[in-house]
């Protein structure tokens, strides 16, 4: 497709707050290519949202986000939230710490990022609609409960470390790893019992460099869940150190399951880690919406890693 302006959300404290230097680094490239860029600057947590929510989308030929996974989930959950269809793609820019998207897709170089936005391809993207309560939040990535909301929220509290900070949390909790009692439901199927963690991918990747679901498709109508009810210390060491290539569907305390809904309700009020944001407690209940928007990317680059 031929572009002429791109609507650009912009977060300068992502990641190590390098929102502006990568928007220094691509604008160039958007330049070169005769593209307008109209550049709105988030202002703190939950602007973005709130901005899509009400943006007048019509005269942009797409929808760019330059930050983290954080910012790409507010971008997501506002245009959502509107419940009209979206007619403009959405680029990711990566400027955050661990840009999940990004690694999906193979372009976590900001350069090589914007370079596919001009190019112009797109690919579809599921979307995941969670119900918690009365409350709707539209997901891109992930919804984690368990270790994995633990570790989440002992990352956010280690941000001065960078994209190691996930790694450091991780073995941190694998230490102090406790079950939680639930009824998990997958596709229908129930399952009662106690978990170490429950979470549900759209795409291969989680933190940072992990390939935690690594036969995910972002544009498969359906999500990949992990499961792990009971493991040792040793074998959650074991899961973590195979993570990073995707040989810890090998071990025997992962399930692995490919379902276009599910739900969980646990014994507890416990918290959950939705697009590695902190946000809302179970009970939740979660399904697909296939192919609910486009995204900037080659045809190829979300099935070749």
């Amino acid at each position: 497709m031929a572009m002429r302006r791109l609507l650009i959300v912009m977060n300068p404290r992502s990641g190590t707050r390098c929102g502006l230097t990568v928007m220094e680094q691509v604008t160039p490239t958007f330049a070169a290519a005769g593209i307008e860029l109209d550049v709105r600057v988030t202002e703190g947590p939950g602007h973005a949202r709130s901005m899509m929510q009400s943006a007048d989308l019509s005269g942009f030929d797409g929808l760019c986000v330059a930050g983290g996974d954080g910012t790409v989930h507010e971008v997501t959950d506002g245009l959502m939230q509107r419940g009209d269809p979206i007619s403009v793609p959405l680029g990711i820019i990566p400027a955050g710490t661990c840009n999940t998207l990004a690694q999906h897709l193979q372009f976590d170089d900001p350069l090589e990022a914007a370079r596919q936005i001009v190019a112009g391809e797109t690919l579809p993207i599921d979307v995941v609609r969670v119900l918690l309560n009365d409350e709707v939040i539209y997901c891109l990535d992930i919804v984690g409960w368990g270790a994995v909301s633990d570790i989440n929220a002992t990352a956010e509290r280690l941000r001065w470390l960078g994209p190691s900070r996930y790694g450091v949390a991780a073995l941190w909790q694998i230490l102090r790893a406790k079950r939680r009692r639930a009824t998990l439901s997958l596709d229908g199927q129930t399952i009662d019992d106690e978990f170490l963690f429950v979470i549900a991918c759209n795409p291969k990747y989680t933190g940072s460099g992990m390939k935690l679901a690594p036969h995910a498709e972002i544009g498969d109508g359906k999500l990949d869940v992990i499961v792990v009810r009971r493991a040792t210390r040793w074998q959650m060491l074991k899961l973590f150190s195979k993570v990073f290539d995707g040989s810890h569907l090998k071990l025997s305390c992962v399930e692995y399951h490919q379902v276009r809904s599910f739900a969980l309700t646990s014994q507890t009020r416990d918290a959950l880690d939705l697009d590695g944001e902190m946000k809302g407690h179970t009970p939740l209940s979660a399904e697909v919406l296939p192919s609910a928007l486009r995204l900037f990317a080659k045809a190829t680059s979300s099935s070749s890693r």
